[in-house]
């Protein structure tokens, strides 16, 4: 699961202009600038892929991806690299029965990266970023999450049956739901989205972006503990920040609406099947996690 090599073009040539396909500058120049400190005291942990080298199909319900990962398929359903796509591109594809679940977690089922924490001692600074676009935005088709997670979520019913919303676990990151006999045009509503296990997903961004098929998408975060209060966590989307953020007394909040605060985070991709509505795919181009400890 290596992106090293394109990290540097991405974090120090793409300033230049537009930046439609590396990591967005914004992002990741707060962990880059951050790593060159003249004392040396802190050191840059990176994880992602840009999926140049991903092998296999799964054949039964649950199997292992060589790179570490652990997937779930349902019948029908597939997780494969792309051969029409230049610099590795993956497909998470449902063939649209309903309430199917198709999950690829990083880290197999035990795995993962590091915490967000308000901790002092551990109140690193941590980024993630996704490249991702769907096959499909019709209602009642395919909701899906992209972002880190607790471990393990490569599994049946990670997401809930004909809402495509999370299941109750540790969660932060980039979510669909199904329209669900609701309001028309819900599952094309990109938001941003976090939760504590046991407790209530907090929707913070309720309408990121309105998706359009086949039409690729960059979302991120980062978490900064010396950002102001108000501004403790900034959400992008294709290099933008957001006006709404997570802030200091949110990730401090320690029951009912909580945020994941010091809960142990992995990458995962999960979609659902929300109707009998036809096949969809969730393609993702390339993910990546820092964390300065």
């Amino acid at each position: 699961m290596s992106m090293f090599g394109f990290l540097p073009h991405n974090l120090y040539t793409v300033h230049k202009g537009a930046n439609t396909t590396g990591l967005s500058p914004r992002i990741w120049s707060r962990l880059s600038g951050s790593m060159m400190a003249s004392d040396g005291n802190k050191r840059l942990v990176l994880v992602g892929d840009d999926f140049t080298s991903f092998y296999g199909t799964v054949t039964a319900k649950v199997g292992d991806y060589s790179g570490g990962y652990k997937s779930y398929e349902e019948s029908g359903g597939s997780i494969t690299q792309l051969a029409t796509h230049t610099g590795g591109v993956i497909a998470i594809t449902s063939d649209g029965t309903d309430n199917d679940d198709m999950a690829l977690a990083a880290g197999g089922a035990t795995g993962v990266f590091g915490a967000i924490s308000d901790t002092a001692g551990s109140d690193y600074v941590t980024a993630f970023e996704v490249r991702f676009r769907v096959s499909t935005v019709a209602d009642d088709t395919g909701a899906f999450f992209v972002g880190l997670t607790e471990e393990g979520l490569a599994a049946v019913a990670s997401m809930t049956d004909d809402t495509g919303v999370m299941a109750s676990k540790d969660h932060i990151g980039f979510a669909t739901v199904h329209r669900n006999g609701g309001t028309a045009g819900t599952n094309a509503v990109l938001k941003f989205v976090y939760q504590k296990a046991g407790q209530t997903q907090v929707i913070k961004i309720a309408a990121l972006e309105t998706l359009v098929a086949d039409t690729w998408y960059k979302a991120g975060f980062v978490c900064d503990p010396s950002a102001i209060p108000s501004k403790r966590i900034a959400v992008y989307l294709d290099n933008v920040e957001q006006s709404t953020y997570v802030t200091a007394t949110n990730i401090a909040t320690a029951s009912g609406s909580a945020f994941p605060d010091g809960e142990e985070l992995t990458f995962s991709a999960l979609t659902h099947q929300g109707g009998a509505t036809g096949a969809h795919s969730l393609l993702l181009d390339w993910w990546a996690f820092g964390q300065l400890i």
